[in-house]
């Protein structure tokens, strides 16, 4: 009998390891990406929005690379309100060679009603490390969107700054990043598996 309970122990003691815990976790039903740039004359403001099919992200802890979110964006898919304007950006952004900007969720942590954590924005073929990103919740009619403002330069991604774009105005140096997760009321914890939830 000693055998079968030191059996019986250990497996108890590996499934405690493998099994999930009661861990939160949010799901990511779209996003919306913002780009402004002051000029001359004013902000310019660029936008892409999309959807995607519901992406389960555990909180409080560093996700696995295989796990991450990862939202791959079409820099052509971006709107700066012109056709000039989308050709101008496409071309800052150098899409001919770097067609996507990428943003991967490394780590999100819950800090009462807004979450931190940390990013990789990847860039014109540059990956650009984000600590410490603060995301503010914003509730609306059945979900709640997770805001957070990021403040770059096209030095500072290896790009140079557009001297005109649309030929009309001077572009300066400093990108101001918006990325809007929107996230599905959903269980604040496994009290059904995660797979289960996401099949829904």
């Amino acid at each position: 009998m000693l055998p079968v309970r030191i059996f019986l122990v250990a497996v108890s003691m590996l499934s405690a390891t493998v099994l999930p815990k009661n861990e939160e976790f949010i799901v990511i039903t779209g996003n919306k990406v913002s780009v402004a740039a002051g000029t001359t004359l004013g902000d310019i403001n660029c936008a892409y929005t999309g959807s995607t099919q519901k992406d389960t992200l555990l909180l409080n802890r560093h996700i696995p690379q295989s796990e991450r979110l990862k939202l791959a964006i079409p820099v052509k898919a971006f709107n700066c309100g012109n056709i000039l304007l989308n050709k101008d950006f496409e071309k800052a952004l150098n899409a001919s060679q770097h067609p996507y900007t990428k943003i991967e969720v490394v780590y999100l942590n819950k800090e009462g009603n807004d979450y931190k954590g940390n990013l990789n924005l990847i860039v014109a073929g540059k990956t650009i490390p984000l600590r410490n990103v603060s995301f503010y919740a914003h509730p609306g009619n059945g979900v709640t969107y997770l805001k957070s403002n990021i403040c770059l330069n096209f030095s500072e991604i290896g790009l140079a700054t557009p001297k005109k774009m649309g030929g009309l105005f001077k572009v300066e140096d400093e990108l101001r990043v918006t990325v809007e997760l929107q996230v599905h009321k959903q269980p604040k914890a496994y009290s059904e598996s995660i797979a289960t939830y996401k099949n829904r």
